[in-house]
């Protein structure tokens, strides 16, 4: 029972952490497309747990992993 629930709560993170990229990712592409800066792409909200900065754009991994944002120009 309890192996259950782990598993149950597990599979629905995983869910809920791509979906919230995929929504993100799409934020993200029509920014780029757009010609606007994006300055952060980020899983989580902040605090930062991790992430690196590649061309103009910082990405990073936060602690708090109910949602996602793209920080634009």
């Amino acid at each position: 029972m309890v192996s259950t629930a782990i598993w149950f709560v597990l599979s629905f993170i995983i869910a809920l952490g791509i979906l919230v990229f995929v929504h993100e990712l799409g934020h993200f592409l029509v920014a780029k497309r757009a010609g606007i800066r994006v300055e952060r792409f980020s899983l989580g909200f902040p605090p930062k747990a991790i992430g690196f900065q590649w061309g103009e754009t910082e990405y990073c991994l936060s602690w708090i992993p109910f949602g996602g944002y793209v920080k634009v120009a």
